[in-house]
């Protein structure tokens, strides 16, 4: 049963679809005509030339479309585009229309903002006695111009609530040029001045949100806990919701490199209809409450769970549980504007020394607000592939507002501004800089992005010149916490920690994230020595690969944050970690503490899968033998595919399954 009682999310299957063939299909649940839509949509590197005007094709008179284009691949092709227009033709409730990305250009006057204020749209949220914005008080001067042509025109809107000195309300707004307006309404209480060591910013009051003259949502009457450095928000349609849920050619969507190869695509019915499909305030959706936790948590991976099932599936119910989710990580600590730089989500280089403390002091390892605790080792990616299939600018926001609060988590003492090492544990430098990248690699040409750019490439350079040093090991690491603080125990270390740190610089290496990637490229390289060399054959030197889902492994006698005096060879890590050396590697894939050793989808060996597989990808020396002898050991097929029966496999849990783009998928 889906985790919903909201009937407009209600997710009736009768007969199948037919297969997907064309770029996008359209469904909408409420059927007529001059139906309003906007997805975003990318493409695969190389494949649009720098220029190209874009339309949709359908049958003739069908849709109608504008295509605007957000951002480049590093060779000015089209990497991604927000796509706005109409269903013409008339549409049954539940009925679909297939549409398919070609040259072409739209036609007619784009609007404007003008529009928008002739249209004289009403919107109020009231924050209980503390204060009222009202949309009609802000429309004369907007904030932004997100979206403009000849379909629609988005813009931006804020205002103080009373006199309120944290609390703020924003307004986006969609005019179609059919006439209907979608509204997103939200309540934003969080700056980077007022520290979580200072005075609290928790408001409490009875929220009233009308639109178009509805009241939209009122939390049932009651109070509100509006927690500091979260937001939440409530959207609404004038005119009439159009019902429109979009789903993606998923094969299309991997192809673009800018999410992962998933393996298997083929979830069923239990895991899709077991997701969060809907929102409501200050919820927190699929993300663990305490995300410090250790062990599986859903949302650890290049993409979350909700994500990874988009990707393979393209299903209604994982597109509404990817928004969904989205927008409930702003229940979290996440939201650290800056009223100093224009209202932008806090930036490296206009703050460059400060962090959650404030200025010149402190950092944390994550942030608390009421019942949730966000924790940056354990963060999940978002608001990432959420922007990239809708193209919405809150979600967009999203993705900056994380960026904003893993830059002030980290400490003073790791360096100032861009130069600001994410450097804490090394699963919590994996994801920062996943996340960070995902901004780098899919924001829109603008202040926030390119900050957080030089950020990313500032902490590349760091990486790089530690593997410059003189005897740097050999190895493939280049920064463990754990080895310098002797968390596991002198020597010891995760090794499937280095493996988040090495998916993160391979995938990171695909999506563009910076200008100049030569560094970057240098550093995954550097990095690929990890899963090749775990993944060894017999013989003294090696490290034998049937034991590569070790919990730990000792790579040093000593406990040290300097990686030169690890051992020299791969052999000497598997002598010293086992009191033998290997001298006959088994064929047999071993289980690692800790969990079950056949279930790839939540343990060890899938934490290794995507690492191994971006090495072959990119022809790291010796990456071919390793991932032969893994798929060649004699349980492979067991652990792969999760035995018991009763464990998820990667269909329904496909986060870790990430394979060469040689090797063939499951569909």
């Amino acid at each position: 049963m889906a985790k919903t009682s909201s009937a407009a999310f209600t997710v009736q299957i009768t007969a199948a679809p037919p297969p997907l063939t064309a770029s996008l299909r359209l469904t909408s649940g409420a059927g007529g005509a001059n139906l309003p839509f906007t997805v975003g949509y990318a493409f695969p590197k190389g494949t649009i030339p720098n220029g190209t005007a874009l339309t949709l094709n359908a049958a003739s008179g069908t849709v109608s479309s504008q295509v605007l284009v957000k951002r480049q691949w590093n060779d000015n092709s089209v990497k991604h585009v927000v796509i706005s227009g109409h269903i013409v033709a008339p549409l049954s409730a539940g009925g679909t229309q297939d549409v398919t990305v070609v040259a072409g250009s739209a036609s007619g006057t784009a609007l404007t903002s003008t529009d928008i204020l002739n249209a004289a749209p009403t919107a109020s949220v009231q924050c209980g006695a503390i204060g009222t914005v009202t949309l009609g008080s802000l429309l004369a001067s907007p904030f932004r111009t997100w979206l403009s042509g000849p379909e629609m025109v988005e813009c931006h809107y804020h205002g103080v609530v009373g006199s309120d000195a944290t609390l703020r309300v924003w307004f986006h707004v969609r005019l179609y040029k059919s006439g209907r307006l979608w509204i997103r309404a939200f309540s934003e209480n969080g700056y980077v001045t007022n520290s979580v060591t200072g005075p609290s910013i928790d408001k409490t009051y009875v929220p009233t949100v009308t639109i178009g003259g509805t009241v939209v949502y009122n939390n049932g009457g009651a109070a509100l806990i509006h927690y500091g450095h979260t937001r939440w928000d409530v959207e609404g349609w004038i005119g009439g919701d159009p019902q429109i849920t979009p789903q993606h050619n998923a094969a299309q969507l991997i192809s673009t490199r800018l999410v992962p190869n998933y393996w298997q695509r083929n979830p069923s019915a239990g895991a899709l209809n077991g997701l969060t499909l809907a929102y409501s305030p200050m919820q927190r959706g699929d993300w663990t409450q305490d995300m410090s936790n250790t062990g599986y948590q859903p949302q650890i991976g290049l993409l979350p769970l909700w994500d990874a099932l988009y990707c393979t599936s393209g299903d209604p119910r994982a597109y509404r549980s990817v928004v969904a989710n989205a927008r409930s990580l702003n229940s979290y600590g996440i939201v650290w504007r800056d009223a100093s730089d224009n209202e932008r989500p806090t930036r490296p280089s206009v703050r460059p020394t400060w962090t959650m403390d404030g200025d010149s002091v402190g950092g944390e390892p994550g942030i608390v607000t009421g019942p949730l605790n966000w924790d940056v080792a354990h963060h999940g990616s978002s608001g990432y592939l959420p922007y990239l299939i809708t193209g919405d600018y809150y979600h967009l926001e999203t993705l900056q507002h994380l960026c904003s609060a893993i830059y002030l988590c980290h400490s003073i003492n790791r360096g100032q501004g861009v130069n600001r090492a994410m450097h804490d544990q090394t699963r919590g430098m994996a994801w920062s800089l996943r996340s960070i990248g995902q901004l780098a690699g899919i924001g829109p040409s603008d202040s926030v992005t390119s900050d957080y750019a030089a950020l990313l490439a500032g902490n590349m350079t760091i990486l790089n010149n530690l593997r410059l040093i003189p005897g740097q090991n050999q190895l493939g690491t280049l920064f463990n916490n754990e080895l310098a603080t002797n968390v596991y125990g002198t020597g010891l270390v995760a090794p499937w920690q280095e493996s988040f740190v090495v998916q993160t610089m391979g995938f990171l290496s695909e999506i563009d994230p910076l200008t100049d990637p030569s560094t970057l490229i240098l550093v995954r390289d550097n990095y690929y020595k990890w899963p090749v060399g775990i993944l060894g054959a017999s013989g003294t030197g090696n490290y034998c690969f049937g034991l590569a889902s070790s919990y730990n492994i000792k790579i040093a006698d000593v406990v040290t944050g300097d990686l030169t005096l690890c051992y020299p060879s791969w052999g000497l890590v598997f002598q010293n970690t086992y009191g033998f050396p290997n001298v006959s590697c088994s064929n047999t894939l071993q289980g690692g503490s800790g969990g079950d050793p056949l279930n790839a989808s939540t343990g060890y060996w899938g934490n290794l899968l995507p690492a191994i597989a971006y090495a072959v990808d990119h022809g790291a020396a010796g990456a071919d033998l390793a991932w032969a002898r893994l798929t060649g050991a004699t349980n492979w097929s067991a652990i792969v595919n999760c035995n018991p029966p009763n464990s998820p496999t990667f269909g329904d849990q496909p986060m870790w399954g990430i394979v060469p783009k040689s090797f063939p998928i499951i569909p």
